[in-house]
């Protein structure tokens, strides 16, 4: 099962939110740096981001904390999950000190802080996504010049067994010297504030890019395992399918290249889930869009690709143009 990024803490306030430019009101029962169950018998829609207010009882004066949010889940007839987008300064100080002194494990609130701020705390996000933006305008020229391959009239087949006029190649990035640069950075830019034990990859595809995310993580002096699944367990040896130190309990992410229906990834995580280890998100470098986001989220797992092959394309379309 798929490990909360999150501690939910009791709390039982009124919650005022704004839909469709009107104000309604909720009551929340639980908090945490991810969101909020907010009960409440208007629902807005899946996906809108709301604005909501709220204040901590029992301190004189009262304190307002004011945060937005996405609608992430439903239940009719009961209320709707947010996820936090954007937190105000002046609240997140009060919001960290709730979550803080209603944790007893303070090194996983530690931990949950720096999670909570590369999601919603406004300098940080925003500073990640300028990071992740600069590298990938740097990167998606060269998975174009190097791995990206079109052949209309001899169409490849897919490890789907789909046939597709378009192919990645990414070992050509993945193994070469400046792209495994800015690819083990790309994905240590959102690795970095998850706070994880380790990174985790089927083999081959993503070898070389669990050693790029460990190579940015040494820079940094992070503290950071890598682990190799392989596809089978060894048939002599240790017969272990996973190589690494691996301990039981461990927070990992897990990482791949390309994702095309996801069922390399959701083996791995079987494999991963197997020794022990729990899946907090699964990160690619490129997702094909044939159903292996829907595929790896229909499990419950938190899936994030920083490119689509429509956005591949896009560009090869535009470089091609002029």
């Amino acid at each position: 099962m798929p490990t909360r990024k999150f501690t939910r803490i009791p709390i039982s306030a009124i919650v005022e939110f704004i839909w469709k430019e009107k104000s309604y009101k909720g009551e929340i029962k639980d908090i945490s740096y991810g969101g909020v169950f907010i009960e409440s018998s208007i629902i807005p829609e899946i996906n809108t981001e709301i604005p909501i207010i709220f204040f901590l009882e029992g301190i004189v004066p009262s304190i307002k904390i004011f945060l937005k949010g996405k609608v992430v889940r439903i239940e009719p007839e009961k209320g709707f999950g947010l996820k936090f987008t954007y937190i105000s300064t002046e609240s997140f100080k009060h919001l960290k000190n709730l979550i803080f002194y209603n944790m007893s494990d303070e090194i996983e609130a530690e931990k949950e802080l720096h999670r909570f701020l590369g999601e919603a705390y406004p300098l940080i996000k925003s500073l990640k996504l300028l990071n992740i933006s600069a590298i990938k305008s740097e990167l998606i020229d060269y998975i174009i010049k190097r791995a990206f391959l079109y052949s209309p009239d001899k169409p490849f087949i897919l490890s789907s067994g789909k046939e597709s006029p378009y192919y990645l190649d990414c070992r050509k990035v993945t193994l070469y010297s400046k792209t495994f640069d800015l690819i083990g950075s790309l994905f240590w830019e959102e690795i970095k504030y998850l706070k994880v034990d380790a990174v985790a990859g089927m083999s081959i595809g993503a070898d070389p890019i669990v050693c790029g995310i460990l190579a940015k993580a040494a820079e940094e002096e992070h503290p950071l395992e890598g682990f190799l699944i392989r596809k089978e367990p060894k048939k002599y040896g240790t017969h272990r399918q996973i190589e690494g130190n691996v301990k039981k309990g461990m927070i990992t992410v897990i990482v791949e290249d390309v994702v095309t229906t996801g069922k390399s990834v959701i083996k791995a995580i079987e494999a991963a889930e197997k020794e022990g280890l729990k899946i907090m998100k699964i990160l690619a470098l490129i997702d094909r869009e044939e159903g292996g986001k829907e595929n790896i989220k229909s499990k419950g797992y938190e899936f994030q690709a920083f490119f689509t092959l429509k956005e591949i394309i896009e560009r090869y379309k535009q470089i091609h143009k002029n």
